[in-house]
């Protein structure tokens, strides 16, 4: 056989090696196409949630996407400018992973070129972040502050005070009744505002930390022992506004919830008006109200639970009340025109009253109020006495009118 020549060889050999990086980059190409291919649907799917997120909740009770106050709507846009800067740095990062993975992918056995000490890149991922900190950060600051000095100018005071497992609310500047006008008007788990007032919340607790928190209406504010800390903000729209303890408390923590009822302004009269008259009680003196003339098993309530309009007066209020809530229940004044029982955990009614009094601690795990029932203390003729009699504690012309509510979210016995 003849031999090819030299130059023969080399050009051979050549061809071949074109042949293959042909092929290689063909390869890769396809390679490229095919992680393109799987990545971007991820990249679409990411923004699609990201979408979604944005538009979605505005008709949840507890959703912060349909703000009915000026600081809810405030909260609102930080949330929007913090959450479309975190979905444009998530594409981006994931779309810089996706096309250094295609381009820079390992081909052989070479150290790759390293870029420690490049000053532009350096330079760059460190401005681009500080960049995205002064976004968030300058309109937080300034929200943070208008909001702090909103605070010292409201012209409608309630005190609240978080309890284990629920919420004590009184009206400073509101007496309990006409009898006692260095009372002050104290209920529970149902907190009423008139619409278009500037209301300061006045927060304490004496037992562990609490967070009060109305989705809609403001954002959180921790109620921490030894500290009064506040809460203001503007309702404009009637409504019922569902709230809810956002900072862990203790085992009924899920069940501590309140409302937050606004409503114009000659409704919340009435609805003040109504504390002033006297629960009718059946042959009681109309002047003192004695609860002698009430059920006998009303009896193992008055050491918890006052009634405004009666001598009922011995149970503990305020800051100063047990720390476990023994001998400190909420007060029970028009306790037939509350909506639930329980700090939110039922609707009123006569068959849910007689379950709460039956089966206490199994409805709210955890609860400091003692099951007389189980006791024995009270029979089933006593439980049909009170939830008759706590039915009939409502003003003597009944139970203001309710506002029906178009503005905000009603929704009745949860």
């Amino acid at each position: 056989m003849g031999r090819r020549a030299p130059g023969q060889v080399s050009d051979a050999a050549a061809g071949v090696g074109d042949a293959e990086q042909a092929a290689r980059r063909l390869t890769g190409l396809a390679r490229r196409r095919q992680g393109l291919a799987r990545a971007l649907p991820l990249l679409g799917m990411a923004a699609v949630v990201a979408l979604v997120l944005a538009g979605c909740g505005g008709a949840q009770p507890y959703s912060t996407l349909s703000p009915k106050t000026s600081k809810a709507d405030d909260i609102q846009n930080l949330y929007r400018i913090i959450f479309w800067a975190a979905t444009v740095v998530f594409i981006g990062v994931q779309a810089a992973i996706v096309y250094i993975i295609l381009r820079f992918r390992r081909r052989n056995e070479d150290r790759p070129e390293q870029i420690h000490g490049n000053r532009r890149l350096e330079l760059a991922w460190t401005i681009i972040p500080a960049v995205v900190l002064l976004v968030i950060f300058i309109p937080t600051a300034q929200v943070i502050y208008n909001h702090a000095s909103a605070e010292e100018n409201a012209d409608f005071s309630v005190d609240v005070y978080g309890k284990q497992w629920w919420w004590e609310i009184q009206y400073p500047n509101i007496p309990g009744s006409k009898e006692g006008p260095d009372e002050h008007l104290t209920t529970a788990n149902e907190i009423h505002i008139p619409q278009g007032a500037d209301v300061v919340f006045n927060m304490r607790s004496n037992n562990v930390i609490h967070s009060f928190w109305v989705p809609q209406l403001s954002g959180k504010k921790d109620i921490i022992p030894g500290h009064d800390n506040k809460l203001q903000f503007k309702a404009d729209t009637p409504g019922e506004y569902f709230g809810e303890c956002a900072e862990f408390c203790g085992a009924a923590h899920a069940w501590m919830r309140f409302r937050v009822i606004v409503e114009p302004k000659p409704v919340f009269d009435a609805w003040v008006a109504a504390w002033h008259q006297p629960p009718p009680v059946p042959d009681a003196n109309p002047t003192t109200a004695d609860v002698n003339d009430t059920p006998p098993a009303f009896g193992v309530c008055l050491v918890c639970h006052r009634v405004s309009g009666t001598n009922a007066q011995i149970a503990q209020q305020g800051i100063n009340a047990n720390v476990e809530s023994i001998g400190a229940g909420p007060n029970l004044t028009m306790f037939g025109c509350r909506h639930t029982i329980g700090a939110g955990i039922l609707e009123n009614t006569p068959e849910n009253l007689k379950t709460w009094l039956e089966h206490t601690d199994q409805v709210k795990e955890g609860v400091y109020m003692p099951n007389y029932y189980k006791a024995g203390q009270i029979k089933d003729q006593q439980v049909a006495e009170l939830v008759d009699y706590l039915g009939k504690l409502k003003p003597a012309g009944g139970c203001p009118p309710e506002q029906p509510f178009g503005g905000g979210t009603p929704v009745a016995g949860s």
